[in-house]
């Protein structure tokens, strides 16, 4: 009886240092938020910069496209060629900019 006593009173107080040891080591709302953007932010700057790059590419597509179209070129094949959407490549072949 007085073993389970003591195997008792050893999980309580295993129990209750992790309980402490959990408590000083937990993080503040601003050290979550830091982590957080900390996290995403390398993704986050690729995602950026691809974008930037995505309207060069498109910047320098859209005359293509046009002549393409000009060329008669059907907009199914051209969405095959360049991933553009057909409504986007007829929007683009329509502009007159």
């Amino acid at each position: 009886m007085q073993r389970d006593s003591a195997i008792q009173v050893t999980r309580i107080a295993q129990a209750s240092a992790a309980c402490q040891s959990e408590r000083m080591t937990q993080k503040s709302p601003a050290e979550l938020r830091a982590e957080a953007e900390a996290a995403i932010k390398p993704l986050g700057q690729q995602r950026i910069e691809l974008l930037a790059r995505l309207e060069e590419i498109e910047r320098d597509l859209r005359p293509l496209i046009k002549e393409a179209v000009r060329m008669e070129v059907p907009y199914r094949r051209i969405t095959e060629l360049t991933g553009v959407a057909p409504n986007t490549a007829r929007a683009w072949s329509t502009k007159t900019k």
